[in-house]
């Protein structure tokens, strides 16, 4: 693997560093990171782009399954954001879907002790059996994680209160989550508070 000199030209702006399709070009950084995980068109790149401040830092799409490669973010925070490959009901090739998973595994058996996995659902549609599949993977590589609910705002506000309630109820034991919007900057706060907590320890 290969290692890059941190920090970019300007630390202090969230900026692109790089994309990696496959295990052997997988960089190492001396700070730690977060990735980012979610079904395709959960809203993943929506997010990362106002998180982050910057309208066309990560490229959207309406077309499921448009993100194929691990792509690297540096953040000012002094942590790295990996944005990984949509799951889900993408029409991709088995091929590719393969080689997506096994990137994928490669890239979380390397960054045990490092990484921090924010697994992104649609707060219209609550955690499905593929968001499951990601939290056991997630809990076999010994990852910790945060669920992020997006696009709050299509929720009324009778559905975004039985949200908050379910989220109590179900799952504060078990592990961190967050409830955000990328449209109203909703979370915002809580999700940079939950990023810069985990790069000073």
């Amino acid at each position: 693997m290969s290692i890059m000199q941190l920090p970019p030209e300007n630390p202090h702006e969230a900026s692109f560093l790089l994309s990696v399709a496959e295990a052997r070009a997988l960089p190492r950084f001396p700070h730690k990171e977060v990735v980012f995980f979610g079904a395709s068109n959960v809203g993943k790149s929506s997010l990362i782009n106002a998180f982050c401040r910057r309208k066309n830092l990560a490229k959207t799409s309406k077309t499921p399954g448009r993100t194929q490669l691990l792509n690297f973010f540096w953040l000012p925070q002094k942590v790295i954001l990996v944005d990984a490959p949509g799951y889900g009901f993408a029409n991709i090739p088995d091929s590719v879907r393969q080689n997506w998973q096994d990137l994928l595994l490669d890239y979380l058996d390397d960054r045990q002790g490092k990484l921090q996995a924010y697994l992104l659902m649609d707060s219209r549609r609550w955690i499905r059996d593929h968001d499951m599949e990601i939290m056991k993977l997630l809990q076999i590589h010994n990852i910790p994680y945060v669920l992020v609910f997006t696009k709050l705002d299509k929720l009324s506000k009778i559905d975004q209160q039985d949200l908050q309630n379910r989220l109590q109820q179900q799952v504060a034991s078990a592990c961190p989550a967050l409830v955000t919007s990328a449209k109203t900057k909703e979370g915002l706060e809580g999700l940079q508070k939950s990023i810069l907590a985990w790069g000073s320890l």
